[in-house]
């Protein structure tokens, strides 16, 4: 970490949460007070990744009403549905058109649930399609990995 964020943090003792899901149902409430909240509580960054095109329009909408959110975009492995390739171009359109989305997430593998080997290899494709993305835009990426070390790593391996 650059010296004059690492001062910022120890200086503030601010919060960075690298990993929100504020697009979650259990925020419905209070998502707003919630969200202004955050700076008078010490939270001076967040990064909230979607996991559908869905919730990665809604995590571009929060970025782009608070100062301190940052959007990922992405489809979570199980998010993937038929249609995928259209969630994905609309994935693509906001990584470029959107200056606050700062990362290609929550994407990844996911065999916790899923032991049918035609759903792994379908996630698997989905994965690379979205790790070529990142790539192409020059975005890191937000990773999940249940279950799938192996293959996880040899798919990221690819795209260095």
């Amino acid at each position: 970490m650059p010296a004059s964020i690492s001062a910022g943090f120890k200086e503030n003792n601010m919060l960075f949460d690298t990993h929100a899901h504020y697009d979650d149902e259990r925020f419905d409430e209070d998502r707003d007070a919630l969200l202004a909240s955050m700076p008078e509580n010490n939270v001076g960054l967040i990064l909230n990744p979607g996991c559908d095109a869905e919730t990665s329009r809604k995590a571009v909408s929060y970025a782009n009403r608070y100062p301190f959110v940052y959007a990922a975009v992405g489809l979570h492995p199980e998010n993937i549905e038929d249609g995928w390739t259209q969630a994905l171009d609309e994935i693509r359109t906001l990584a470029q058109s959107e200056p606050r989305v700062r990362a290609i997430g929550e994407i990844g593998l996911d065999y916790y649930w899923e032991k049918e080997e035609r759903a792994r290899a379908r996630q698997q494709v989905v994965f690379a399609r979205q790790m070529e993305l990142a790539r192409e835009l020059k975005l890191p990426v937000i990773v999940h990995d249940r279950d799938a070390h192996a293959d996880c790593m040899e798919i990221t391996r690819r795209y260095p």
